[in-house]
C-alpha cells in the first residue's frame, strides 16, 4: 500500500498535533472550534467535530492545539489568537474539552514533554526564540529557560521527542505564509537548555513546486509500534494548510526526516499481529489461568489471579504494547506482561500499583529474582488506562515504558521463540488494545525507504559498518551498507556521496547490482548518474581499500550535464537580494562573473554557487530577512575582503582572505566547484585567492548573484556547466 502528500485537504489542517491514544490517533490543528480527526492508519481521516463549546474562545482563533493523556484524562493547551496559553481538560480524546487555568502567558504554540522520571516540561514560542520550563503540574509552570533553540527571526512551533538519553527539539521559522517555512531539528542532553542545532538544517524545506512552505511538526509513533512519523503542514495559495507526513529517525545528533515527500511512498505499516485493531493478522491470547469475558474492545478479567498468553510465539527481536489497568474486585497486588518460554521458564514485568513499582523478575521453575526495579510517579493512577510498551532486542536487551516514559532496561538471556501476555495476581484487570510487531525500532531504522529526491545521514542502512554520532558511517575493507530507495517516476538519478578517507582508500558504488564506480579518497564529495525506473531500487556502497567515512548521500534528478547561460550579465541588484539562474540539477561546475560592487558597512555582494531552495522573508517578499534564505555558496567581496560562506538559511564563512576591492572598481570572481573544493580565482590570476574543501559540502543547485547592504552590477557572467570544474575550466572563461 503508498500514500501521496498531501495525505488531507481542504479541512485548513494548519499546526496539526497527533496524539496516539489506546491504538487509535487525534489529530487536533488551527481552527476556530479546534476540530477533532481520528485515524487507525495516520492516512485514513475521520472528522469527529469540534472539541470545544463556542464561547470557550468567543472571537478569537485558538492557535496550535495540543494534547496529553495523563491518568485519565486529557489535557489540552492552546494560544487563543497568540495571547497566551490555556489549559483545558477532558476525559476523551474527541472533547468536550473545558478551560480549568486563567491564561498562564507564554506567547505561543505551546508544546509538553513528559520525561522517563515523570517530570512535566512545557515549551512555547516567544520572540527571542524557544523557551521552555518545568512544570509542577498540568497547570503550574516553573521559571522560563531559553533552550537555545532559534532562527535568528521568528521561531516557532516546538516539539520534544527523547530518544536513548537524548532530546531532540523540531521547531519551525520564518512567515508561515513564505514559501521557505521550513522545519529545524536541534539536540541536547537535558531537557530545556544547551540545544545544539542539527547540521543539515533545515530538514525539511521546500520553496518550489506544488508544496511549499512546510512547518510546524510534531511527531508520533506509527501503527507498526517501532517506526515514527513527522506530521506537518504545506501551504496553499488560498493560505489555507494541507496535511503532510513522513517517515522520521534520529541517531547520536542527527535528527532524519525521509522526505519531503511528494510522489508515491511506502504506507505506514500496520503491526504483525493486534487484538481489537487493525493488523495483518489477529493475535489470539489463550486465557491459562482465571476468567475474561469480552466488553466492546477490551478483556476484562475476574477477581482471581489471571494468566494470558499468545498462541503464537515470537523469536528474535519484537515489540509489544499493551493498555491496561486495574478494574473493581478490590486491590491488585500486581499486574503487566509476561515472557514465556515455558511453565517454568519466564520473564515478568510486575507493576505494584500500591507501591509505586515496577520490576522485572526472572522466574525458573521455584527459583524467582529480581533483575531490576524502579519508582513510579507517586501520581500514577492505575484505575486509570496505561499504556505498557516492551521492547527486545535480538541480543537480548529489554526495555519498559509506561506511557512513552523509559521505566525498566536490564540485558536479559534470550527466550527463544516465547509466548507473550499478560498477568495478574489478584483484583479486577482491562486490557484494551494490545499489539505485537516481530521487530524493533533500531531495528526498523536500518530498514527504511528513502525517496529519489531525499539526503540522509549514512547510518541509516543494513550492513556492516561503525556508526558514529554525527549520523556519518566507517567503513572498513570488505564492508557494506545497502539502502532502499524509492523512484516515484523514471528519471535519470544523481547519486552524490560526501565522504573522507585514508589515503588510498575506495568504494564501490552499486545500484542494484550495477557499479556505477568508485568513491576514491581525496574528493570529499562525489557523483554517479543512474537511471532509475519507478519502484524500489537498491543502493550499495562496498568499501575496498582503507578506511573510508560517510557522511552524507543525497539523491536527486539528473540530466544537466550540459548548462550554459548568461542570463544575469547587465543585472543589478542594490540593497539586499539574490538573482538565480541555471539548473539545480548541476554538482560540479564554474561560475564567473565580472562585478561592480560598493559594499556599506558590514556589506558584502559576489556570486552564489549551488543554491537550492531559495526564498524570501516575511511573508515572501522581505529581501533583507531573507538574504540568507537558500542552501548554497556565496562568494563575495566585502571592500576590504574576500569570503567563501556556507548558507543553510544562515552563514557560516569557511575561509576569507584580505582583498583591497575600491568603491566602484570592477573586480572578476571567479569559482570553480569539484567535488568538496572551491577554487576562488580573482582578475584573471593563474593561482587561486582561495581554495577551499568543505568538510560538509553542499551537493548540488544553480548559480546566481547576491548582495548584502550593498550596491552591484554584473558586467559579465557566465555559468558553464559543460567542462569539468578545474583549472582549465576557469582559464578558458577567462
Amino acid at each position: 500500500m503508498t500514500f501521496q502528500n498531501p495525505i488531507a485537504r481542504k479541512g485548513d489542517f494548519a499546526d496539526p498535533f497527533v496524539l496516539k491514544y489506546n491504538g487509535r490517533y487525534y489529530l487536533y490543528c488551527t481552527n476556530p472550534d479546534i476540530r477533532c480527526w481520528s485515524s487507525e492508519d495516520l492516512l485514513n481521516w475521520s472528522l469527529e467535530g469540534p472539541v470545544i463549546e463556542e464561547e470557550t474562545f468567543s472571537g478569537l482563533v485558538p492557535f496550535a492545539p495540543e494534547v496529553v493523556y495523563w491518568n485519565g484524562s486529557f489535557y489540552m493547551y492552546t494560544s487563543p489568537s497568540g495571547l497566551g496559553h490555556y489549559v483545558l481538560q477532558s476525559e476523551s480524546p474527541k472533547g468536550p474539552f473545558r478551560k480549568i487555568s486563567e491564561n498562564v502567558g507564554h506567547a505561543i504554540d505551546g508544546s509538553v514533554f513528559i520525561d522517563d522520571d515523570g517530570s512535566w516540561y512545557f515549551y512555547w514560542a516567544a520572540e527571542e526564540g524557544i523557551f521552555g520550563c518545568k512544570m509542577k503540574s498540568p497547570v503550574e509552570f516553573g521559571e522560563p529557560v531559553f533552550t537555545g533553540a532559534y532562527l535568528n527571526g521568528w521561531t516557532e512551533g516546538p516539539f520534544v521527542y527523547k530518544k536513548d538519553g537524548i532530546y531532540y527539539m523540531t521547531y519551525t521559522g520564518n512567515h508561515y505564509l513564505s514559501r521557505g517555512y521550513r522545519i529545524n531539528a536541534c539536540f541536547s542532553a537535558h531537557p530545556l537548555s544547551g540545544y545544539r542545532d542539527d547540521r543539515y538544517n533545515p530538514i525539511a524545506v521546500r520553496t518550489a513546486g506544488r508544496l511549499t512552505g512546510l512547518g510546524h511538526s510534531s511527531t508520533v509513533e506509527g501503527p507498526d509500534l517501532v517506526s515514527h512519523y513527522i506530521i506537518y503542514h504545506n501551504l496553499n495559495g488560498d493560505a489555507t494548510r494541507d496535511l503532510n507526513l513522513d517517515r522520521q529517525l534520529w541517531y547520536g545528533q542527527a535528527t532524519q526526516v525521509a522526505g519531503p515527500t511528494f510522489t508515491e511512498q511506502e504506507a505506514p505499516a500496520l503491526p504483525d499481529y493486534a487484538l481489537f485493531g487493525p493488523s495483518k493478522r489477529p493475535l489470539k491470547l489463550a486465557c491459562l489461568q482465571g476468567t475474561v469475558i469480552r466488553r466492546n474492545d477490551s478483556l476484562l478479567s475476574g477477581p482471581e489471579g489471571t494468566l494470558l498468553l499468545s498462541e503464537q510465539e515470537f523469536d528474535g527481536g519484537f515489540t509489544m504494547e499493551c493498555n491496561m489497568r486495574c478494574t473493581a474486585f478490590g486491590p491488585v497486588e500486581t499486574l503487566g506482561i509476561v515472557l514465556a518460554a515455558g511453565e517454568d521458564d519466564a520473564y515478568f514485568v510486575a507493576f505494584a500499583p500500591d507501591r509505586k513499582e515496577a520490576r522485572l523478575v526472572r522466574r525458573r521453575g521455584k527459583e524467582e529474582r529480581v533483575i531490576a526495579r524502579s519508582c513510579l510517579p507517586d501520581t500514577y493512577d492505575f484505575s486509570a488506562l496505561h499504556c505498557i510498551r516492551l521492547c527486545r532486542e535480538k541480543d537480548g536487551r529489554l526495555e519498559v515504558y509506561v506511557d512513552r516514559g523509559l521505566k525498566l532496561a536490564a540485558d536479559t538471556q534470550m527466550l527463544s521463540p516465547c509466548r507473550v501476555g499478560c498477568v495478574k495476581e489478584s483484583g479486577g484487570m482491562e486490557i484494551a488494545y494490545t499489539a505485537v510487531t516481530g521487530t524493533t525500532q533500531r531495528e526498523q531504522e536500518r530498514n527504511v525507504v528513502f525517496p529519489a529526491e531525499c539526503a540522509f545521514y549514512p547510518v541509516f542502512g543494513r550492513g556492516t559498518g561503525t556508526p558514529d554520532t554525527d549520523g556519518s558511517l566507517v567503513l572498513q575493507p570488505g564492508e557494506t551498507v545497502k539502502y532502499r530507495i524509492r523512484a516515484g517516476k523514471t528519471d535519470t538519478c544523481m547519486c552524490l556521496i560526501s565522504l573522507d578517507g585514508l589515503s588510498g582508500a575506495g568504494a564501490e558504488v552499486w545500484m542494484d547490482n550495477k557499479k556505477l564506480g568508485l568513491c576514491e579518497s581525496g574528493k570529499g564529495l562525489v557523483s554517479f548518474e543512474t537511471e532509475l525506473s519507478s519502484g524500489e531500487h537498491t543502493l550499495e556502497v562496498r568499501n575496498v581499500s582503507g578506511q573510508m567515512r560517510i557522511k552524507r548521500i543525497k539523491l536527486c534528478p539528473s540530466g544537466a550535464a550540459f548548462c550554459y547561460t548568461q542570463e544575469l550579465s547587465g543585472a543589478e541588484l542594490c540593497g539586499y537580494g539574490k538573482k538565480l539562474t541555471g539548473s539545480t540539477r548541476l554538482s560540479d561546475y564554474a561560475v564567473s562573473a565580472v562585478l561592480s560592487v560598493k559594499c556599506a558597512a558590514k556589506g558584502n555582494a559576489g556570486i552564489l554557487a549551488r543554491v537550492t531552495e531559495p526564498s524570501e522573508g516575511g511573508e515572501g517578499a522581505d529581501t533583507r530577512l531573507g538574504v540568507d534564505f537558500f542552501i548554497g555558496y556565496s562568494i563575495s567581496l566585502t571592500g576590504t575582503e574576500l569570503l567563501v560562506t556556507r548558507h543553510r538559511y544562515d552563514e557560516k564563512i569557511l575561509q576569507k582572505c584580505p582583498f583591497a576591492a575600491g568603491d566602484g572598481e570592477q573586480h572578476r570572481l571567479t569559482a570553480v566547484l569539484s567535488g568538496a573544493t572551491i577554487e576562488v580565482y580573482t582578475d584573471g590570476e593563474d593561482r587561486p585567492r582561495l581554495t577551499v574543501t568543505d568538510d560538509w559540502p553542499i551537493e548540488n543547485g544553480c548559480a546566481g548573484i547576491w548582495v548584502k547592504n550593498s550596491r552591484m552590477k554584473v558586467l559579465d557572467f557566465h555559468l558553464d556547466g559543460s567542462a569539468s570544474a578545474g583549472k582549465e575550466a576557469e582559464r578558458k572563461q577567462r
